[in-house]
Order: C-alpha cells, then structure tokens, then sequence
C-alpha cells in the first residue's frame, strides 16, 4: 500500500485499500467543501492542478468531479470553472407552476428569454399532447431562465399557433408567457400532468446550460390547461440537476 505525499497533509490517497483512486478523491474534495475549504469564491482548482495534487491522470480526477457534481455538491460552469455548490433550489411542481413565482419566494433573482420561436407542424407526439390532429400549426418556443445569472432552464414547448396566433410576437414584446396566455384570454393554466426522469444532455442542452455533456441533467415533460382542461402548452424542460431539486407539490 502507497500514499500519495504530494497532496496535502491529511488528505493523502492509499493505492490498493480496496477504494477506487477517484473516489477517494471525490471524498477527500467532498470533506473540504465542508470546511469551506475553498475560500469565499468557492472556485475549485482545475483539473491540471488537481491532477497534479494527486499525481494521477486528468481523467481519475474528471470522474471524480462529476461524482461530486451528481451529489450536488459543485456546479461545473463551461468556460468560467468548478465552483462550490452552494445549495441547490427548491423548484416546486404543482398545479401552478410558474418560474419566476417558483424563485422569487426563495428570494432568488429570476430572468427568462425566449431564444427561438418557429411555426412548425405537429408531429403526432405534440399532436396529442395537445389534442389536435397531426401536421395542425404550432409554435415550437424554446428559452432559457436563469436565477441570480445562472442558467437553471432550457426549454422547449409547444403551443396551438390557430388559438395563439403571433404568440411569438406578444411573447417578445411581453417578457412572459403568463402575460401573453392572458392577452389571448387565458387568464389561468394548470399543469395537468408531469413525467420526470434524467439523462445526459445532447450538445445543444449541456451549450444552453453551460455544462459539460457528462453531467446529467433532469428532464421534465409536461401539459398545461386552461381552466376548462383544453391544452395550452405541451413541452420539455431540462434542468440543470446540481442546480436545482424538483419537489413535487401535491395541490390540495
């Protein structure tokens, strides 16, 4: 059995205890996140240095990284680094489920924008989501919200273009889908069911949340209601998973 002396004191590695190197060092990082070991910043040294620290390859540390990102406890941000977690946000699931409302009694900074709205045909997944025919227009909406500037959201939605016309337009010039849903005379929507799971994001989901493609991200599909249980909305979200904990509330 060998130890690592490069790393720092007390936070040595041993080859060959029965414990994969990575998650020792998954370990040791997690013990230091909880010493607050990382400075107000909480920027975490780059895999080079870590790797340098341990003496191992960028690839054991790498693993060890997205082992302490699944626990939620770093947030790794393309381009900028590996910071600290420092506390993943509640996002409620509910009857009414609305992101800015959902952030700002967390007292939370909330900011959205749309990125691209087309008017497409309905595939038959959308279709019936939707309770229209195949190949009936929708607009396909996809955004972004972030909270406090970070990227929480990246969504794709659907929505009937015949009851919603120029809903892109009264979107851009609203800033907000429930402003813009009550401009066409929908005042109120309900969410009428949720289906949730994760996976690893494709290019354009870990670009929009500005992680790296092997961190899993939460995905949910959804269909909203107006309040006498037409469709409004079909869609995907993809949440960035150690940003953010999805707590299902059951409405009374």
């Amino acid at each position: 059995m060998t130890s690592n002396d490069s790393a720092t004191p007390g936070t040595t590695l041993e080859r060959g205890a029965g414990v994969a190197v990575w998650r020792q060092i998954e370990q040791i990082l997690a013990a230091e996140i909880a010493a607050s070991g990382f400075g107000e910043e909480g920027r975490l040294p780059s895999e080079g240095e870590l790797a340098k620290r341990f003496d191992v390859n960028r690839h054991t540390v790498r693993r060890a990284m997205l082992g302490l990102a699944a626990s939620g406890l770093i947030s790794v941000e393309q381009g900028r680094g590996t910071f600290v977690q420092p506390g993943a946000i509640d996002y409620s699931i509910g009857r009414r489920t609305r992101f800015t409302e959902n952030l700002r009694q967390q007292n939370h900074a909330a900011a959205g924008k749309m990125l691209s709205a087309v008017r497409v045909k309905a595939e038959p997944t959308v279709a019936k989501a939707l309770g229209l025919r195949a190949g009936a227009p929708v607009y396909r909406i996809e955004s972004l919200h972030e909270s406090d500037g970070v990227p929480i959201t990246f969504a794709r939605n659907w929505y009937p273009a015949t009851r919603f016309a120029d809903l892109p337009a009264v979107l851009e010039r609203t800033g907000s889908i429930t402003r813009s849903m009550a401009e066409f005379g929908v005042n109120d929507y309900l969410r009428k069911w949720s289906r949730i799971g994760s996976v690893l994001p494709d290019p354009e989901v870990a670009r929009r949340l500005n992680i790296n493609r092997q961190q899993p991200v939460l995905w949910v599909e959804n269909v909203d209601v107006d309040l006498q249980g037409t469709p409004v909305k079909y869609g995907f979200t993809h949440f960035a998973a150690d940003r953010v904990q999805l707590l299902v509330e059951h409405d009374v």
